[in-house]
């Protein structure tokens, strides 16, 4: 899939003035040195390079208020996140790195990751902790917290309304790889299992505001139905649907500014960057304007693209499959 970038030769510049989408647009592709490389274009970001200096340059790895043995445990994952992320390492050598890491620090021999990861989360459920590991766009990175509180929510998608429980998790002490590498600024927000259970990371958001209402219930709810009718469908699938329900019901919100900078179609192992590429695709296809241009599409115009494009991704779906899928995530 070509990027849009090369669709549009004049975009290949960048703002004069310092834009939060840019940057998180690097961020969610994983490309932390072009993250970087973008701030140190603006002198008011001095403060934050000078973080991402001496967190991955001088390898000061954050702490947690927990005890020494859990601490050994997370500076594991976040020499991960230096190899990965900052040192452009393979994924498959850093994650094989990490799990070496893990093994000697829990004293086991001829463990593979998951094996790894079930001891890691029996250390933390020891102490009170629920852990949940595995791979969230590619990448490893744990979710940790204390709390979850179970609510109710009549939730309305293109495809009808339904009833969804959600997991409200609360205390988290770290959220993923994104989180990490964003110093807190963006990451998951949210995740369904494959089990109709939607979770929300609480701190998130505001429950009555439309991030939670459309970008947590609507986008996570969607992933739950797609789950449940089509089997096995791939990530980029499950997220293109998700992100055009969002652009569908969002009003108060430029969600499609966001998408675009997030697009990557290089076919990286990254399911946000590649469902929003292909939105990128399919406005373009569909208004026929550039980046800069789709970014100023009044909502209406936004919301009306949407729902042509969702009616399409809807065609193309198998009509007979039931799912047995792995987590999926919304930020």
């Amino acid at each position: 899939m070509e990027n849009i970038n090369v669709r549009c030769e004049k975009e290949k510049r960048m703002p004069l003035e310092y834009d939060k989408n840019i940057y998180h647009g690097f961020l969610v592709q994983g490309n932390l040195r072009e993250a970087i490389k973008y701030l140190q274009q603006f002198p008011a970001k001095k403060a934050l390079c000078d973080k991402y200096f001496s967190r991955f340059e001088e390898e000061k790895y954050l702490t947690f208020e927990e005890d020494s043995y859990l601490n050994g445990l997370l500076v594991c994952y976040q020499k991960y996140y230096r190899d990965v992320f900052y040192l452009g390492m393979e994924k498959e050598k850093a994650a094989e790195h990490m799990r070496e890491r893990l093994t000697a620090f829990l004293g086991i021999a001829d463990a593979d990751m998951d094996e790894t990861e079930e001891q890691v989360k029996n250390a933390f459920a020891h102490r009170g902790f629920h852990f949940l590991g595995g791979k969230t766009g590619g990448f490893y990175g744990p979710y940790i917290w204390r709390v979850t509180e179970a609510r109710s929510y009549e939730v309305e998608l293109p495809g009808g309304t339904a009833g969804y429980t959600v997991n409200l998790l609360d205390g988290f002490i770290t959220r993923s790889w994104l989180d990490y590498i964003s110093f807190g600024e963006t990451g998951t927000g949210g995740w369904t299992d494959g089990d109709g259970m939607i979770n929300c990371v609480k701190e998130s958001y505001d429950l009555e505001g439309e991030s939670f209402k459309v970008s947590l219930l609507k986008h996570e709810a969607q992933h739950a139905m797609d789950m449940a009718r089509f089997e096995n469908m791939p990530s980029e699938d499950l997220e293109y649907r998700a992100k055009l329900v969002e652009l569908i019901y969002s009003s108060q919100r430029n969600l499609l500014q966001k998408f675009l900078w997030e697009a990557d179609g290089s076919g990286k192992e990254n399911g946000h960057s590649r469902a929003a590429a292909r939105i990128a695709e399919g406005f373009m296809r569909k208004v026929s304007l550039c980046r800069k241009e789709m970014e100023a599409l009044p909502i209406e115009e936004v919301q009306r693209v949407a729902r042509a494009l969702f009616a399409e991704s809807e065609e193309e779906m198998p009509r007979n499959l039931k799912t047995a899928y792995t987590r999926t995530e919304h930020r």
